[in-house]
């Protein structure tokens, strides 16, 4: 605000008595698209004259110039514009930002920096961003927009929490590959999905080892830094932001209707294999759509309200979140309320205190429908009884193995979660040592979750049990103490830069488990566990222990030669006596080669900066106990006193039992081009990741048959890449991109296992081949189906018949055995990209984003051919003597006796999907000044509106094809500010 002022005081200072024509009056308003408002101090000039003005403290101008003249508005800080008059007399436009004379400043961990000044590799994702795409999980929102940061959905329930981060792929076969996440400095557990996206500000993901070393033993698989918004100096700023929207399911493939499951199952076991009550359904026509009744169209509305404001000292941010959504599968509901306070105030010119802190609570009560065993279960039985209403119990008579996937409407469920996350620091400015600081960082994290459920009679594990009551209590606590130093200081042409930190930190997990059955009644639901005559209870106590220090240092010579060291030592209570404390160091160099002389004459090249580094990051892939020895409880009868309790061992301590290692390099290179309408960055990286946490085999008479150890390692090796671009700006057009793209290739260099020669040996039995990658579709490859006239006893499968799968001889012996068995495809996509487009004219904007995976093959348990007559699956072109197809085997048992599970195209995982469009229109300037807001916007927004794959089956991205679909969603808002 003070650069403003005096800049809007400089500029009345040299346009203070100049004079100009009359031409034409020309009246208009500058704004700050970020925030709508009006930008005071623009220097409004009309090309080739000394005739101007500023704009007044709300951003209106007023100025007088021919009608074929030409505008220029220049404001430090953000981008020069030229406009034409074309004989108008009202011109309003916005100005943006000039990120490079801003020197973007980027959250790096226990710090910021200037974007200029990092070495590490670091991309950052902006608030603006997650504003254009609502959703209800942030994991959803950042699928495919940061390069490296691949994001995978395993199902698509109404949270939207099943969902796998993972930076630059895997390093480590049996650990976690999931990032470390740090919420406004403080470590973060728990579902991603209990964070409210519209309460961010920004989010950086560390990607390399020396810029992630900072947080040491866990940040192996890099970092994901989320850092909330924080009030700014002004006048409070209220703003509202809703929708509402539908879901539909995307994608149901092509399932057996009762007349085809029917027949399928007369052909491969006949007649007599149809029970009586499908006899009688499939006569009376029945064909019962279970998907149909176990879902639903999905709805979902959000409401966030959010204040911030504050004066020179002391600044808020205080926001409310509700979000109310009902999936496709009827009863997946969420209610979910989310409160924010950010404070920051300084209480003396050397002592600031702050604080940040949410309060959630989520409502998950009511069970979804069993979507699963609605996708399998037979269309010959029945869903409700006589009167159309009351569920049945066993929907097939003779078969009461099967529940009725409706069933879970009929137990009572109350699930809920209570959740306090509280940062506070203190900071003190060191008086007499400019550039001295020391904050004090406390953190506090508790989650309270309550489950009590209630299966009556009117289920079928409550009338077998007399009723079942399950009582589900979880309790988590997590509190952080930092202790961080910092020291800052320029002298001439040097910089430097100094972080220490002492930490210390605790986590415990408790649960407490009661499942009690058999009551007199129903009527008093869970609140009878005195009167059950079966209890069976279970407890568990988990507690996590950390100690850490770090040291970083860094140094600039004359904004061109960059340096950063950095060292942590991180102690682990999960690890035995010898190896408790892991040090991991790392160093990056940095070059701005733009700032050199002979730049200068490359005039097209804006920013140009390379990069290298190296470090040393632990993952500590264990639960605690781990290097304990452990008991199990095997209880057993004794004459005397009956039920005796009993132990026995089940693990073995290691107290040498450490770290994996991970020790990366990168080389990267940032540019800018053409005044920086183009701007990126290119990294590549090398892994290698050494001491592998994996269970060796051991003789049983030890207890127990393994025991883990520091063994093996792995390789991996990736490209990324992010460029951002502004194809057009010519007057009220304008069109943006942003591109990223990334791949890896990772190998297994040992587990452990040697061969004659005491070179490393393959695990078959946990598929982990040396030289290949950590993932591998291992299995008989499919060779098509053999046909009436072949040669078949002469082949590898002599005892095959006509319609049965031919199994690819890849050894040449003559015999079809385990040594056939071969690599298929790539268990790791070739490559990830997203494609994000703007397109704005005046104050309508379109935004559609696509994403793609490629050449990534993986299983899919819709295309085996089994069926027993008792699941449903796909409808299938089944082959006969008539029709002697080569895609599917004849309908008998027998047809696939080696279980081949890949059949080509139907397992290409590769697509391209159109995930996010979004319409909206701004309101203009002249009605937000006679409405007196800072901005107003109106939107619609689809999702998941188009995919491109060959895949067979709900979706290519989901790891079962039988859980819930992705759905498409139609999404209408506005967001209005005061």
């Amino acid at each position: 605000m003070k650069l403003k002022i005096l800049t809007m005081i400089c500029g009345l200072i040299c346009l203070l008595g100049q004079a100009y024509a009359q031409q034409s009056r020309i009246t208009g308003k500058v704004i700050d698209p970020d925030d709508g408002l009006g930008i005071p101090g623009v220097n409004v000039v009309v090309e080739g004259t000394n005739t101007g003005t500023v704009t007044d403290i709300e951003g209106n101008y007023e100025v007088s110039a021919e009608s074929n003249a030409v505008l220029v508005f220049s404001f430090v800080g953000y981008l020069t514009q030229r406009v034409e008059v074309a004989s108008r007399s009202i011109i309003n436009i916005e100005l943006g930002s000039d990120l490079q004379a801003l020197s973007e400043v980027i959250v790096v961990g226990y710090g910021t920096q200037k974007k200029s000044d990092i070495t590490g590799a670091v991309a950052s994702y902006k608030a603006e961003q997650l504003e254009t795409m609502p959703t209800v999980s942030l994991g959803q929102a950042l699928q495919g927009r940061v390069a490296g940061l691949a994001i995978t959905n395993s199902g698509s329930g109404v949270e939207g929490d099943n969902v796998s981060l993972q930076i630059r792929g895997r390093n480590s076969l049996a650990a976690s590959s999931e990032p470390f996440i740090v919420l406004d400095g403080i470590p973060y557990n728990g579902r991603i999905s209990e964070i409210n996206p519209m309460d961010i500000s920004s989010l950086e993901v560390l990607k390399d080892a020396s810029s992630a070393a900072i947080y040491g033993a866990r940040a192996a698989n890099g970092v994901v830094l989320i850092t909330t918004k924080r009030g700014t100096t002004g006048k409070a700023k209220i703003s509202y932001d809703t929708y509402f929207g539908i879901d539909q399911i995307a994608n149901i493939p092509d399932l057996m209707d009762g007349n085809t499951f029917y027949q399928t199952k007369v052909d491969r076991y006949g007649l007599g294999s149809i029970s009586q009550s499908e006899q009688i359904a499939f006569e009376n026509g029945v064909d019962t759509d279970w998907l149909g009744l176990a879902t639903r169209m999905g709805t979902r509305q959000q409401h966030n309200l959010s204040i911030s404001g504050g004066t020179e000292d002391t600044k808020y941010f205080i926001s409310g979140n509700l979000v109310d959504a009902k999936g496709v599968a009827k009863n997946d509901d969420l209610l979910r309320t989310t409160l924010r306070l950010n404070v920051d105030t300084k209480i003396a010119p050397w002592l600031t205190l702050g604080t940040s802190n949410q309060l959630l609570y989520t409502d998950r009560s009511a069970n979804a429908a069993n979507f699963g065993s609605a996708f399998n279960m037979n269309p010959l039985t029945t869903p409700f009884q006589e009167d159309g209403e009351t569920l049945t119990i066993f929907p097939w008579p003779e078969d009461s193995f099967y529940a009725n996937p409706l069933e879970p409407f009929n137990i009572l469920n109350e699930d809920k979660t209570r959740r306090i996350i509280t940062q506070n620091y203190l900071q003190v400015d060191v008086p007499f040592v400019e550039g001295l600081k020391f904050r004090l960082n406390t953190g506090y994290d508790y989650r309270y979750r309550a489950i009590d459920t209630y299966s009556g009679r009117n289920t079928r594990s409550g009338l077998q049990q007399g009723g079942v009551a399950t009582t589900n209590n979880w309790q988590e606590e997590d509190w952080i103490v930092e202790n961080i130093l910092t020291y800052d200081k320029s002298f001439g042409k040097h910089t430097i830069g100094f972080t220490g930190l002492y930490s210390a930190q605790q986590r415990w997990s408790k649960n407490h488990n009661l499942t009690a059955s058999g009551f007199p009644s129903d009527i008093m639901t869970n609140f009878q566990n005195n009167l059950a005559t079966v209890w069976n209870p279970s407890d568990n106590y988990t507690q996590w222990n950390y100690l850490s220090q770090m040291a970083r240092v860094n140094y600039g010579f004359d904004s061109k030669y960059l340096l950063t060291l950095t060292a942590r030592r991180d102690g682990y209570s999960g690890f035995g006596d010898a190896t408790k404390f892991g040090l991991f160091p790392s160093v990056a160099l940095g070059w701005n080669i733009d700032r050199e002389s002979f730049m200068e004459s490359m005039a097209l090249v804006t920013a140009l900066k390379l990069r290298v580094s190296y470090g040393e990051n632990g993952n500590q892939a264990i639960a605690p106990y781990s290097t304990l020895p452990g008991l199990s409880v095997q209880n057993y009868l004794d004459d005397l006193r009956g039920t005796a309790f009993g132990f026995y061992p089940s693990g073995i301590g290691d107290p040498s039992l450490g770290w994996e290692t991970s020790k990366s390099t990168n080389l990267g290179i940032d540019f800018g081009l053409f005044e920086n309408r183009i701007q990126g960055s290119v990294d590549y990286f090398m892994t290698q990741t050494v001491d592998l946490l994996l269970n060796r085999n051991i003789s049983q008479v030890n207890g127990t048959g393994i025991i883990r150890q520091n063994i093996g390692s792995t390789r991996n090796r990736g490209l990324d890449l992010q460029i951002s671009s502004i194809n057009v700006d010519q007057r009220d057009w304008k069109w943006t991109s942003d591109l990223t793209f990334s791949f890896f290739r990772n190998e297994i260099v040992d587990v452990g296992l040697r061969d004659e020669l005491g070179n490393p040996a393959d695990d078959l039995a946990n598929r982990w081949f040396i030289g290949q990658p950590l993932n591998v579709n291992f299995s008989y490859l499919f060779d098509g189906i053999w046909q009436v006239g072949d040669d078949i006893v002469n082949s590898a499968q002599p005892t095959a018949r006509p319609g049965d799968i031919r199994v690819r001889d890849v050894n040449g012996d003559g015999t079809i055995n385990a040594d056939d068995r071969t690599f298929i495809g790539s268990a790791i996509p070739d490559f990830i990209a997203g494609l994000n487009n703007t397109v704005s004219y005046k104050n309508l904007s379109l935004q559609f984003f696509i994403s793609t995976v490629q050449g990534l093959t993986r299983g899919n348990e819709l295309m085996n051919p089994f069926f027993d007559g008792r699941t449903r699956t796909l409808n299938r072109n089944w082959w006969t003597p008539e029709n002697p197809n080569n895609e599917w085997p004849a309908n008998r048992d027998d047809s696939n006796a080696f279980q081949v599970q890949y059949f080509g195209r139907s397992n290409n995982a590769s697509y391209v999907r159109l995930n996010d469009v979004t319409l909206s229109y701004r309101l203009n300037t002249s009605l937000l000044s006679k409405w007196k807001l800072g901005r107003a916007e109106v939107y619609v927004n689809a999702k998941n509106l188009v995919t491109i794959t060959d895949w067979e089956g709900t979706d290519p991205e989901l790891s079962s094809q039988r859980s819930i679909p992705f759905v498409k969603s139609y999404i209408a808002g506005f967001r209005v500010q005061f």
